[in-house]
C-alpha cells in the first residue's frame, strides 16, 4: 500500500509540475507568486508528516486509505466551534496565503481531548495533526476524528509511549500498551475473556453478506504504531456488521473476546463482540434494526412507526433543502404542503437544531425534539438522512416517539452526546 501511495504520490508531484494552471480548478489554482508554489512533501509518518500539498496530492490521485496519518500544515482559517463536543472545523496550507488548502473537519486537541473555545486555535498557527484524508463532495479534507499532534512546536505531555493499564474487566479494561505486555511476558491466559480499550486505527475487512464480522485494528493513539489486531470480531453485544458505516477509524471501541496467537500474529480470536462505541454503544447508526420503542434504522432511514394505526393511502412529503432555510441558522417549524406542521425543540439538548445547506438538512442534536401536527392521525413518519465518511447520521439508537392521535413528538434521547439526526427528507403517512 505504501508504494501504491508513494507511486501515486510521484504521479501527482509530475502533474504539479507539469500541468499549466488552465487545468487546475479555480478552488486550488496556484497563484502567481513563485513562493506559493510548494512542492509535495513527507511521507505521512510521525517524522517525516505530509505537508499539505503532499495530502491534497494523494486525495486528487485517489489514492488515499482510511488510515490515519500526519499532516503539518499553517492554520489559514478557523469555523463551527462546537462547545459539547469540543471540536473545531480550520483549514490549513503550507503557508499563511498558500496555494492549497485542506480541510481540517472537526478537529479535537492533544490526545483527542476537547477545545476549550475556538480561540485555542488561531491564523498563523503551525500544527501538525493526525488523521485520515478523504475527498467529500469535492472537498479535500481530514476526516471527523483528527487530533493536534503538536502546536506551534509544543506537544501534548502524554507520553508518546502510553503506560501500560488495566485489569481486564469490564470496568477496567486493558489499553492496548497492557496487552501487547501481555504478550511479551507470555502472560495471558487464551481461555479467557477479558476487555480491552483502544481507537480503532484501522478496519482491514468486513464481511456484511455471510458471517456478518469485521477484522479491524486497535491502538491508544490512533495510528498504526503498536496497534493490535481484532480478527472477525462481532459487532455490538454480538450482533451482525451489516453496514461499512458501523466501524470507522478514529472511534475509541470497548471489545470482548480471547486473546490468542496465531502463528507470528498476536490477535483476539474470532467471535470477540464490541461493548461500546465512543463509550455508549453505537453511535454510528448503521442497519440497526431497532432503537426505542416505535423507532427502526435501516441504513440511512428512519422510521417512526404508531403500532396503534394502520397506514393509510394519504402521505405529504417535505425535502427540507428546497425550502430556502438560512444556512447555518437555527429552525424553528416548517408547514406541509398540507396544513400539518413540524416543531424542532431544543428541549433538554445544549444546541438548537440547525439548517445546513452542504449536508441539505436539519440538524437534530442529542435529546432534542421534533413534534408533528398532523391533519389527521399519524400512522407512521419516514427520514431520509444523511451520510457522511462512513457516518449515517439517523439519531441515537435510544431515540423514542410517542404518538396521540394527529400529533407525534420524537426525541433524539441519550444521555451522551451520542449521534446527530440530519434529516432530509420526512414523509408523513395518515392512518386509514
Amino acid at each position: 500500500m505504501k508504494k501504491f501511495i508513494y507511486s501515486a504520490l510521484t504521479l501527482a508531484v509530475a502533474v504539479l509540475s507539469f500541468t499549466s494552471c488552465e487545468d487546475v480548478p479555480e478552488q486550488y489554482q496556484i497563484p502567481t507568486s513563485p513562493t506559493n508554489k510548494i512542492a509535495p512533501e513527507g511521507k505521512g509518518t510521525l517524522a517525516s508528516p505530509y505537508n499539505v500539498t503532499a495530502a491534497d496530492s494523494i486525495i486528487t490521485a485517489g489514492s488515499y486509505t482510511s488510515d490515519m496519518v500526519y499532516i503539518k500544515g499553517v492554520i489559514t482559517s478557523t469555523s463551527d466551534f462546537n462547545a459539547s463536543f469540543g471540536n473545531i472545523t480550520y483549514n490549513i496550507s503550507d503557508a499563511v496565503k498558500g496555494a492549497v488548502n485542506l480541510e481540517v473537519y472537526r478537529g479535537l486537541n492533544f490526545n483527542s481531548g476537547k477545545f476549550a473555545s475556538e480561540e485555542d486555535l488561531a491564523l498563523g498557527d503551525t500544527v501538525v495533526i493526525c488523521g485520515a484524508i478523504t475527498n467529500y463532495n469535492g472537498t479535500h479534507e481530514v476526516t471527523q476524528g483528527s487530533y493536534l499532534v503538536s502546536l506551534n512546536g509544543k506537544t501534548s505531555s502524554t507520553p508518546s509511549t502510553p503506560t501500560a493499564s488495566g485489569t481486564g474487566t469490564k470496568t477496567d479494561p486493558y489499553n492496548i500498551a497492557k496487552v501487547l505486555d501481555l504478550y511479551k511476558n507470555n502472560s495471558y491466559d487464551s481461555n479467557t475473556d477479558v476487555y480491552v480499550k483502544g481507537i480503532v486505527s484501522k478496519v482491514g475487512s468486513m464481511d456484511t453478506t455471510t458471517y456478518y464480522n469485521a477484522t479491524y485494528y486497535l491502538s491508544d493513539d490512533g495510528t498504526s504504531t503498536n496497534s493490535f489486531e481484532i480478527y472477525r470480531g462481532m459487532y455490538i453485544n454480538g450482533a451482525k456488521f451489516t453496514s461499512a458505516s458501523q466501524l470507522k477509524v478514529g472511534q475509541t471501541v470497548v471489545v470482548c473476546g480471547k486473546l490468542t496467537a496465531y502463528k507470528t500474529t498476536n490477535e483476539m480470536a474470532q467471535g470477540s463482540q464490541i461493548i461500546s462505541i465512543n463509550g455508549n454503544g453505537s453511535n454510528t447508526g448503521g442497519d440497526t434494526p431497532s432503537t426505542g420503542s416505535g423507532v427502526s434504522i435501516n441504513g440511512t432511514t428512519v422510521t417512526l412507526l404508531n403500532s396503534a394505526a394502520t397506514v393509510g393511502t394519504a402521505t405529504t412529503t417535505v425535502d427540507l433543502s428546497t425550502l430556502g432555510l438560512t444556512d447555518k441558522a437555527p429552525v424553528t417549524s416548517i408547514s406541509l404542503s398540507d396544513g400539518s406542521t413540524v416543531t424542532f425543540n431544543t428541549a433538554k439538548g445544549t444546541n438548537q437544531p440547525v439548517f445546513y445547506t452542504t449536508t441539505k438538512g436539519i440538524r437534530v442534536y442529542a435529546n432534542n425534539t421534533i413534534t408533528f401536527a398532523g391533519k389527521a392521525k399519524i400512522a407512521k413518519i419516514v427520514f431520509t438522512c444523511d451520510t457522511y465518511s462512513g457516518t449515517d447520521y439517523v439519531g441515537n439508537t435510544t431515540a423514542t416517539v410517542t404518538f396521540d392521535g394527529n400529533n407525534a413528538v420524537y426525541t433524539n434521547a441519550s444521555s451522551t452526546a451520542g449521534t446527530q439526526l440530519r434529516v432530509q427528507t420526512i414523509t408523513v403517512y395518515y392512518a386509514k
